[in-house]
């Protein structure tokens, strides 16, 4: 800052100026910071107020600190398909297409904490379908089990049954944030899940062959949600995208001769799960139904390709639930 020479009666008053002006000046400044630091204050204590307020309303359907739900329901599996043996004109003797109808139960754990957005979930899950195939053939010949051969049947009734049991659990964290649009949610989960198919061959009611293809899949899922209200009727939507490591394990026996063969691959799959959920009470108890799809980006499959007696072959599967839950 610069200042004109200024003299009165012969004295140089231009440097008293100046200090009083800068005096000024550093006043103003410090009065800046006065009330800046008062603003930033006030939005402290306003923080510190209302942010536990703000975050008990991390979903807009359940100010509950712990919901437990049991569910039953109907599950649909669509596997690939499998095939075993040849005619007499070379057919395909026995035949399933990888369709499964069954039961499945849930049991699920939310456990919110009411002060933050984070809210820790747990889930299990057991369904198991069983079906059974039969065929009137000619003959039934089978390829060579690993190095022994097999001598083919002759005139009777080939039949086929076959069974699936599917289990595992979920364990994560997950966050929701309020919005104009209902409660936005995003979280990981570590997840384990087993596919166990068996397979029985039997001719004439008289079981020849057993078979067996276990699938685990170990790995996590990212999960993003939505929660509101649909017709006053409180609701949930949520999108899951897994990530897993599968290993896949067969084992064969023929039961006549006790002759094994066993092998396992190792695969990457990915998965995508999406779920709707409507809750409504009915005289006081609180219930919910939901509908869930699962696309399974490759599922093994019991391969007779090529002369030998089984490979391990990857196909795409897909899951399908109707679930009425009771909330406890």
């Amino acid at each position: 800052m610069h200042c004109l020479p200024i003299k009165y009666f012969g004295v140089d008053l231009s440097a008293s100026l100046l200090d009083i002006q800068n005096e000024h000046e550093v006043l103003l400044l410090s009065a800046g910071d006065a009330r800046m630091r008062q603003a930033l204050s006030i939005a402290l204590f306003l923080c510190l107020t209302f942010l536990p307020r703000v975050g008990r309303t991390q979903t807009t359907i359940s100010q509950r600190p712990l919901d437990i739900t049991v569910g039953n329901g109907l599950w649909g599996v669509f596997l690939p398909e499998y095939e075993l043996g040849l005619d007499s004109v070379d057919g395909i003797a026995l035949f399933d297409d990888g369709q499964f109808f069954g039961y499945q139960g849930d049991f699920k754990i939310n456990r919110r904490f009411l002060h933050t957005r984070t809210n820790v979930e747990a889930r299990a899950f057991y369904g198991f379908s069983e079906s059974s195939k039969s065929n009137l053939v000619d003959s039934l010949s089978l390829e060579d089990f690993g190095e022994v051969p097999q001598s083919p049947f002759e005139n009777g009734s080939a039949s086929l049954a076959s069974g699936l049991d599917h289990y595992g659990y979920d364990l994560g964290l997950r966050d929701t944030w309020k919005t104009r649009w209902g409660g936005l949610s995003a979280g990981c989960l570590f997840s384990y899940m087993v596919f166990d198919q068996d397979y029985e061959a039997s001719f004439n009611n008289e079981q020849f062959l057993r078979e067996e293809l276990d699938s685990k899949f170990i790995g996590g899922k990212a999960v993003f949600g939505w929660d509101g209200f649909l017709h006053e009727s409180p609701a949930f939507f949520d999108l899951a995208l897994g990530f897993y490591q599968l290993r896949a394990d067969y084992s064969g026996e023929m039961t006549r001769t006790g002759d094994r063969d066993e092998s396992y691959r190792y695969t990457n799959p990915m998965t995508i799960d999406a779920n709707f959920t409507l809750h409504h009470e009915v005289r006081k108890v609180r219930l919910s139904s939901t509908v869930g799809i699962t696309h399974l980006g490759e599922m093994p499959l019991i391969s007779r390709a090529g002369g030998e007696f089984a490979t391990i072959e990857f196909e795409d599967g897909l899951l399908i639930k109707l679930m009425f839950e009771v909330l406890l």
